[in-house]
């Protein structure tokens, strides 16, 4: 994600940085947990870890999006 950062022409203040890099951090952390006993080559397991940090910001932020949606108008998610 820092390398990610670094590269990108967006211009982000020290803090917005810092909030990916822990969200990636985190992410890659709960990846960790999860495919910490699977029986895959370590290879796999690093390539995920790195796709998890990744996308992990854009992803979490796509989902607080839906929420806060949700919650300004719930009858617009639920069918009746």
């Amino acid at each position: 994600m820092g390398a990610r950062l670094l590269h990108a022409n967006k211009d982000l203040s020290c803090m917005e940085q810092f909030k990916k890099i822990v969200t990636a951090a985190i992410a890659a952390t709960i990846a960790w947990f999860v495919l910490e006993q699977t029986d895959v080559s370590s290879l796999t397991k690093a390539i995920t870890y790195g796709i998890i940090g990744v996308i992990s910001p854009e992803v979490i932020t796509g989902i607080v999006r839906i929420g806060e949606k949700f919650a300004r108008n719930p009858d617009k998610f639920i069918k009746k």
